[in-house]
C-alpha cells in the first residue's frame, strides 16, 4: 500500500509505493525554491526510505527548482562566520550527507528550470532524467557569493573547465550539454518524461537486489579511488555478492 508522510514544512510530500519511494518538492507557485525546512524535509525523507529499493525525486509544477530561498547577508550586517554555517552551510551539509547515506539508486526527473540546488541534487542523483528544455544553472557570483559547496557536490560529476563555466559564466546550461558534462544521464520529450522514468524504474527493478546495491556503493567509493583500488573495489564486491547467493 501507498505511505504519504505529512512533513513538517508542507512543500515536501514524501510517499513510498511498494519498492519506490518518491521525494516530491511541492512549491510550485515559487519554481520549488528550496526553504531551510524544505532541505530538512528532504534530509528526512531520505531517512526513511531504508524499505524502497529506489528512491524518485521530482519537483511539481513548471520547474524542478530554481535555487535555493535564502538571500545572502547584506554588507555590514555584522554576522559571523558561525551565523553564516548555522543558517546558510548547515542545512546544506546535512542534506548532502543524506544523499550520500543512501544506499538505494537515487533517480532525479527533472524539467524546466534546475537551477541553483536544483542543478546540485540533479548532479548528486545516480540516475538524472531531464526534458529537452531543462536547463542548469549556478549563478551565484551574480549576488556575491562562491558557490564552493555547491561546486563539491559535481567535482566527480563534470570536467573542471566545464564546471569552471557554469560557475564563472553564469549562464544557463542546456539540457543536452549538461547530458555531455555528466549531470543528465538521458534527455527525453517534455511528453515522455514520465513514460520514461517508469520504464528505467521497472528495468532497475527486475534486477535482483543485492548486485543493484553493489552497483550503488561501488558508484559512491570507486570513483575518488585510484585506478588500483577501484579494481580491487570492484572485485571484492563482484565475490561478496557471487557467494552469498
Amino acid at each position: 500500500m501507498p505511505f504519504t508522510k505529512d512533513p513538517m514544512s508542507n512543500l515536501v510530500e514524501f510517499r513510498i509505493d511498494g519498492a519506490v519511494a518518491s521525494i516530491t518538492l511541492n512549491r510550485p507557485d515559487a519554481g520549488n525554491r528550496l526553504t531551510n525546512a524544505m532541505a530538512a524535509d528532504v534530509t528526512q525523507a531520505l531517512g526513511e526510505c531504508q524499505a524502497a529499493r529506489a528512491i524518485v525525486l521530482r519537483g511539481a509544477g513548471n520547474d524542478f527548482c530554481i535555487g535555493r530561498d535564502m538571500q545572502p547577508p547584506p554588507a555590514g550586517a555584522g554576522v559571523t562566520p558561525a551565523d553564516v554555517m548555522r543558517e546558510d552551510a548547515a542545512p546544506m551539509l546535512a542534506m548532502f550527507d543524506a544523499f550520500g547515506r543512501c544506499t538505494q539508486p537515487l533517480v532525479c526527473v527533472a524539467q524546466g528550470r534546475a537551477w541553483g540546488i536544483g542543478t546540485v541534487v540533479a548532479a548528486m542523483c545516480d540516475v538524472t532524467i531531464a526534458t529537452q528544455d531543462t536547463t542548469f544553472r549556478l549563478g551565484e557570483l551574480e549576488r556575491g557569493i562562491p558557490p564552493c559547496i555547491a561546486m563539491s557536490a559535481l567535482l566527480d560529476r563534470m570536467p573542471s573547465k566545464a564546471l569552471a563555466w557554469l560557475v564563472y559564466s553564469a549562464e544557463p546550461m542546456p539540457a543536452a550539454a549538461a547530458l555531455g558534462h555528466g549531470i543528465v544521464s538521458r534527455v527525453v520529450e517534455s511528453a515522455g518524461l514520465e513514460a520514461a522514468t517508469a520504464t528505467f524504474l521497472e528495468r532497475l527493478l527486475a534486477f535482483d537486489a543485492a548486485p543493484v546495491a553493489a552497483v550503488k556503493a561501488y558508484l559512491e567509493q570507486a570513483p575518488r579511488d585510484n585506478p588500483q583500488r577501484a579494481l580491487q573495489l570492484g572485485a571484492s564486491m563482484l565475490c561478496n555478492v557471487l557467494a552469498s547467493r
